[in-house]
């Protein structure tokens, strides 16, 4: 039901299934065998549902897929779950203080905060290395939240708004990442789309009015490739990124193996002990041209 649009589906329907709304976005594309349950499975998925998830934020997910994950390739991949306190150490100083301040000055004046609202609209964020997409999430959520302080300043009266999906500007194609492995890419996706939607209703709460942006129609631009072999202009062109920002994995030099080794020299064709290097100095290799491009410096 969730990946059926309402004018295909059977007329018949028992209405807890049409009551489903349409998703699209291909998060209910694939089918899935059902799952071979025991008792404890079934147990745990009823708990499950019976927790309000509402307030969760989807950055857990990040924790959630490292903590299944064999530590031997964990290790390879240099998967490790960044807490939303340290993303807030880097997102801060990097841009989000800045806004802050800067909505602090325009606030009282319409004209000033319309144009900051816009500019907001313009900003471009670039993960090449997002695992389950966390500094996105993180950096979306505040940014919404920025956006929801707009939103207060611009309409003090205290009415309700009615055409509340046309005030709000952000959206989760401003974001960018690229993942090797195809799972937590996809998690990424869908943590975002979830962050969105929670978001949504903060506002709708706040404004007297319901707003669920489904069907999906914008989305995400999560890539699952190799970040260190691919043009990141590919996935955004340098021009237009406002940011770069992440957790890339680190792997000492004695912990590399034989594809580490090929991929930093790769990167560092020129430097003769790259493979001395630990395995992140290849994202700044490819940073430093890609930053150098971008006509905002």
């Amino acid at each position: 039901m969730l990946n059926t649009e309402s004018a295909r589906r059977q007329r018949n329907l028992d209405p807890q299934l049409a009551a489903f709304p349409y998703v699209n976005g291909q998060v209910f594309a694939e089918p899935l065998p059902i799952a071979q349950f025991d008792s404890a499975m079934r147990q745990a998925l009823l708990d499950c549902c019976a927790l309000n998830w509402a307030a969760i934020s989807p950055a857990i997910f990040g924790a959630m897929f490292q903590s299944v994950m064999d530590a031997k390739a964990r290790r390879n991949l240099g998967a490790h779950y960044t807490s939303e306190a340290n993303i807030l150490k880097l997102i801060k100083p990097l841009f989000l203080d800045e806004l802050r301040a800067e909505f602090v000055r325009v606030k009282g004046n319409k004209t000033r905060l319309l144009e900051f609202h816009k500019r907001l609209r313009q900003l471009t964020f670039l993960d090449p290395a997002c695992g389950c997409g966390n500094f996105l999430v993180i950096t979306y959520r505040e940014l919404r939240l920025l956006e929801l302080d707009v939103l207060r300043a611009a309409h003090t009266s205290g009415q309700r708004v009615l055409d509340i999906h046309r005030m709000i500007e952000l959206n989760v194609d401003q974001f960018y990442g690229i993942e090797i492995e195809e799972f937590p890419a996809q998690i990424a996706q869908v943590a975002l789309w979830l962050t969105d939607h929670q978001m949504n209703q903060k506002v709708a709460e706040e404004f007297g009015m319901y707003f669920a942006r489904i069907p999906l129609v914008t989305t995400p631009h999560i890539h699952c490739a190799n970040a260190l072999t691919m043009d990141r202009n590919d996935v955004l062109p340098a021009e237009q990124c406002s940011y770069v920002l992440g957790n890339p994995p680190f792997v000492g030099k004695h912990y590399q193996n034989g594809k580490h080794k090929t991929e930093l020299l790769r990167v560092f064709s020129r430097l003769r002990s790259a493979s001395d290097l630990d395995f992140v100095a290849a994202w700044y290799g490819k940073a430093a041209p890609y930053s150098i491009s971008n006509s905002k410096g």
